[in-house]
């Protein structure tokens, strides 16, 4: 018992050294023993949007509050939520989130998600569905890698489904792991093509010698795979 609520206050100290300043967002209102995990400036297009997984640390929290800053306001921002009731941790979330950014003012904006995670002895229960219909399948399982950017190289990421998965879909997001919103000018030096081999979801980022390390920059490359 000891060595789990040790854990705990030891990651509860390392995610508050990285919570954005003034503890201003509200991923952990209303909610005890929460974890707050930031996630990286991730770079929204000006036209599409962009998808981004963030996940809890460890293995044993998951998802109790989420909340996102961006440069604008016009930066909208929601998660994939999972079908069950009650709506609540465990059931609706689980040890990661997906989150999907769009633009409305028609240049380049981006947005930091930010988790407030909560510790569980495991995930929620599912409510029955009626035998009289057809119930939906089991929901997708998402599956990320991170490419750290290099400059003045060319770089190859790749991320699969398990065995017995089928890849449904993929993305990539470009990203920056720096406390304040990156220089989006910089953001253009960065070329990253996305492809789908099988069940694997690749990529390959090139960035030219002047673009900066204290950018920090990183590419998410992901997978959405149905069991």
């Amino acid at each position: 018992m000891r060595s789990t609520l040790g854990a705990l206050v030891a990651a509860l100290a390392v995610a508050a050294a990285f919570a954005p300043a003034g503890n201003a967002t509200g991923e952990c209102k209303g909610i005890t023993a929460c974890i707050r995990v930031p996630g990286p400036w991730v770079l929204v297009p000006a036209h599409g949007s962009v998808q981004y997984l963030l996940s809890c640390p460890g293995g044993k929290s998951v998802v109790g509050g989420l909340d996102s800053q961006a440069t604008s306001r016009a930066v909208r921002v929601e998660f994939e939520g999972r079908l069950g009731a009650p709506v609540q941790p465990g059931v609706t979330t689980t040890r990661n989130a997906l989150f999907r950014a769009v633009s409305t003012s028609g240049h380049a904006e981006a947005f930091q998600p930010l988790l407030g995670c909560v510790p569980t002895q495991g995930g929620g229960g599912r409510s029955t569905v009626s035998a009289r219909v057809t119930p939906v399948g089991p929901s997708l399982e998402f599956r990320s890698r991170i490419l750290v950017v290099r400059p003045g190289q060319v770089s190859f990421a790749k991320v699969a489904c398990n065995a017995g998965e089928q890849l449904v879909g993929a993305w990539h997001a470009t990203a920056f792991r720096v406390k304040k919103p990156p220089n989006l000018a910089a953001a253009a030096l960065i070329h990253v093509t996305g492809t789908i081999a099988g069940r694997k979801a690749v990529v390959t980022v090139a960035a030219p010698d002047v673009l900066s390390i204290d950018l920090h920059a990183v590419v998410q490359v992901g997978a959405e795979c149905a069991p």
